[in-house]
């Protein structure tokens, strides 16, 4: 099955199959892969780079010679075993015992190479990722928090995530704290360099009440350190002004305290889309760069602000007015 990219405005990205892409996928190490792994395979190359593709093609076809070799993985304590894909890899850790009727855990991406996935909002394209925790016990509920991502130019397009790792904060709370619980995660993300892949991992680890500490406590500890707080909880401001005459919706965003190297990411509700940059002087320019048709004016919006200090969310409404980019 062929799945496209989730693309937001970007010229650069081609959603259909090049004779190249069916080549590739009429390989036979292709096809038992997907086949075995139930996979899916999109690209995400500019329409002038087909030399390029070519060689990424052959370079995934090694990739995916040795994959199965990748499976043989070490399970390192307080973790679930690797779940292997090209490019990248995933599993579950634990930071230890129940602490105050929660688990503390992370669902981990390993990456390869300059490899990228993404975060709940990718930016003009890309896939976020999805969690799916059917097949657990004792589970009464689960929380998935994200990290405050990175900017990343991906052939011309402007996408958020991380290159390298990431770890999802994830709480797990007990339906009988007295027993273990038995975590079942299916994942499924993507890891993009050039050839974009979507990931499908099964991964399984068993938290019990009276666990010994884990290995994996600090850097679970470390990328929740990354997690937004609401402004309100920072001691944070966020002021918005609209821009008069301009050519699309557009708002100052400027917050207090300032902080040197700062980024922010918006996100809107279904069909709406904002850009946002870094303006001299401090603070940020905010625009509305694609609404649904026939929407009305006013709207909600999530900011989030990556800052050295801790990053913060916003969340407030909008009147973009009558001009339709």
């Amino acid at each position: 099955m062929f799945i496209p990219l989730k693309v937001r405005r970007s010229p650069c990205v081609n959603k259909t199959r090049s004779a190249v892409t069916e080549s590739f996928l009429a390989t036979e190490g292709a096809v038992s892969y997907m086949k075995r792994m139930n996979f899916s395979f999109f690209r995400t190359f500019p329409a002038r780079s087909g030399p390029a593709l070519i060689g990424a093609v052959a370079a995934m076809a090694l990739q995916l010679a040795a994959y199965p070799a990748r499976a043989q993985q070490t399970r390192e304590p307080g973790a679930s075993a690797w779940a292997p894909s090209p490019k990248s890899r995933a599993r579950l850790v634990s930071a230890g015992p129940l602490e105050n009727g929660i688990y503390r855990a992370g669902v981990e991406i390993a990456l390869d190479g300059n490899a990228l996935t993404y975060w709940r909002n990718p930016g003009d394209a890309g896939v976020p990722p999805e969690f799916d925790f059917t097949g657990s016990t004792n589970l009464a509920k689960t929380e998935i928090t994200y990290p405050a991502p990175e900017r990343h130019d991906e052939d011309g397009s402007e996408v958020f995530g991380w290159r390298r790792s990431v770890i999802f904060p994830l709480q797990i709370a007990p339906t009988d704290p007295t027993k273990p619980v038995a975590v079942t995660l299916a994942l499924r993300y993507a890891a993009c360099e050039k050839i974009c892949i979507p990931s499908d991992g099964r991964m399984e680890l068993t938290f019990a009440p009276k666990a010994a500490a884990s290995p994996q406590a600090e850097r679970i500890a470390q990328w929740a350190s990354l997690v937004p707080r609401p402004a309100a909880q920072a001691d944070a401001t966020f002021d918005l002004e609209s821009v008069v005459g301009a050519a699309k919706p557009q708002w100052r965003v400027r917050i207090s305290p300032p902080e040197a190297g700062s980024d922010l990411f918006a996100e809107g509700a279904d069909g709406w889309f904002f850009d946002t940059r870094a303006i001299a002087g401090g603070g940020f320019k905010l625009v509305l760069a694609e609404r649904p048709a026939g929407s009305a004016n006013m709207t909600s919006i999530r900011l989030t602000l990556r800052r050295a200090s801790g990053a913060v969310e916003f969340e407030t409404k909008l009147d973009a007015g009558d001009v339709t980019p």
